[in-house]
Parts: C-alpha cells; structure tokens; sequence
C-alpha cells in the first residue's frame, strides 16, 4: 500500500468516525429528551471538528491526489461551513429549529455512508452494497438536506439584518463593503439551481456506477 492510498484510507476513515459519533449523538439526544431543542449543543461541537478536518477536501484536490476540482470542493466546504458556524451557530434564535435536527440528519446519513465509501474505494475493496447505498441514500437526503439550509438561512436573515452582523462598512481602507444579509439573500437565490446542478449530476453518476458491467 503506498503513503498516498494508506493517507486517503485513514482520513476517510477518520471522518467516517467523527460523522457516526456526530449521527450517534443526534438519535442519543433526539430519544432521551424526545425533543429537537438540545440538538445544536450536543453535535454541532463534533461537526465543527469534522469541517475542519474537511479542510483537507480542498487541500486534496489542489494537490491532485484525488480527482476533483478544487473550486468544487471548496464551494461543497465553504456552503456547510457557512450555514454550520455563520448561521446555526452564531444566531441563537435558529439553534431550537427542528431544521437543525434535519440538517444534521441529512448530513449524518449521507456522510455515515460517502466516507465509508471513499475508504474502501482506495484500497479497492468497496463491496458493492456500499457502491448501491453511495448512489442512493442522496436520492432522499440531498433534498431534506438543502430544504434545511435555506430555512435555517432564511430565519436568520432579520436577526442578520438587525445586528449588521459580519458588515463590512465603507469607507474604510480597503476599499471594500460587505453585507452579510444581502449575501444571505443572493445565496437563497442561488441554491437551487448549484443543488439542481449537483443532484442531477449525482444521478448520472447513479447511472453509471450501478450499471450492470460495474456491479459486477
């Protein structure tokens, strides 16, 4: 096994970890308190660890070790990012919504497989289960999952708004202005259509990997 193949094995591996115990916490928080309300404080600190360790996404495709463009893989880190730390945890009054609970949800089941996937792919033993459950847990998950980031970026507009939160003001010495609730608005309007372009390009992957000739 090559320094590469046994990196890849080990960071997917890693990630495969950080994502069932932030999924295990959720279903553990979820039934012990049979309410949504707790959910941001018990996961999100282990998805903030899991998003900084997919840094390393963006560091991959710029170095070439996995085929995958980095402006893909930046967009794809910087969307979950934004609505994990930006939103969910710097506005307070979204962290009680049941959208959370969604959100982590769609993200935890989608990535209890992806990363799995990725792992055993490297070293060429994915058994064809997991190919199946890669290409098609997404089907259900991709759209709970973007439903539940326009919400939660949809609440936190007036509160965005109302505190000027992030601004950037002119005139200051670089020139430069920044509002955070117009970003907000302009990435509600673009979410669509970046999730309409991904989705269906999953399922033409869907096609592809689940044909006969490959699942044999």
């Amino acid at each position: 096994m090559s320094i590469k193949t046994a990196y890849l094995f080990t960071y997917n591996a890693v990630q495969s970890g950080i994502w069932a115990y932030a999924l295990f916490l959720l279903v553990q928080e979820l039934v012990s308190t049979g309410t949504h309300e707790g959910v941001h404080s018990a996961v999100t600190p282990v998805l903030r660890v899991g998003q900084v360790c997919a840094l390393m996404e963006i560091v991959h495709a710029a170095t070439g070790i996995v085929r995958s463009g980095v402006f893909t893989a930046f967009v794809q880190w910087f969307a979950r990012t934004h609505c994990l730390v930006a939103v969910v945890d710097s506005v307070p009054e979204v962290q009680g919504e049941m959208w959370v609970a969604i959100m982590y949800a769609a993200w935890g089941i989608t990535e209890v497989v992806r990363y799995p996937w990725y792992a055993f792919s490297t070293i060429n033993a994915c058994p064809g289960w997991l190919t199946w459950l890669r290409y098609t847990v997404f089907i259900p998950m991709y759209p709970f999952g973007v439903v539940s980031e326009m919400m939660l970026l949809y609440f936190a507009l007036p509160y965005a708004k109302a505190r000027e939160m992030y601004n950037i003001d002119m005139p200051n010495s670089f020139n430069f202005g920044f509002d955070w609730h117009k970003f907000m608005v302009g990435g509600l309007i673009y979410y669509p259509f970046a999730w309409l372009q991904l989705y269906t390009h999953m399922f033409a992957q869907r096609k592809k990997k689940l044909s006969p000739k490959k699942m044999e």
